[in-house]
């Protein structure tokens, strides 16, 4: 049975297993490497009842506009072990972070997924990519997967906050 008292922040010690769930989901992910990982391992919030099942991260994304500031975080690396879905750590990890994150007073928090329903059911909406000129920037424009950041399948969604 899943419970909220396993999330935890990650350690050092954690980057090992945060990286193999990031891998486990190549599909639907952007790959990370061990280094980025490990450079970034505070952001990381991880489900582990004896071993890590589930990991969550974010990012602040940069301000394009300064005289009209968007403060935007995304949540980014969100993955479950295969074995472990269903079970609801996904649902777990989303309402912790959100919540983190919310604290931090952002405008919006922005999601790309392939799963735009797991995220409405949390308030996100979908959204336009053409407004996420800060995370085509930071990300999309170097992404090795598609051709374009308009012609990725994943679906743009965001809770204003």
């Amino acid at each position: 049975m899943t419970d909220s008292k396993y999330i935890r922040q990650a350690r050092m010690g954690d980057v090992g297993s945060i990286y193999e769930a990031i891998r486990e989901n190549p599909e639907e992910l952007l790959p990370r490497s061990y280094q980025d990982v490990f450079a970034h391992f505070d952001r990381f919030y991880v489900y582990d009842d004896g071993g890590i099942r589930g990991v969550i991260s974010w990012q602040a994304l940069p301000l394009i506009n300064l005289e009209n500031p968007d403060h935007c975080l995304e949540i980014i690396s969100f993955s479950v072990r295969k074995q472990d879905q269903g079970q609801g750590i996904g649902e777990l990890l989303l309402a912790h972070m959100v919540e983190l994150i919310k604290a931090m007073a952002p405008d919006r928090i922005i999601v790309l997924t392939f799963h735009p329903e797991f995220f409405a059911k949390y308030g996100f909406t979908e959204t336009s990519k053409e407004k996420l000129h800060q995370k085509i920037h930071v990300g999309c424009l170097n992404c090795v997967k598609h051709k374009s950041p308009l012609t990725c399948p994943e679906v743009a969604m965001e809770l204003v906050v």
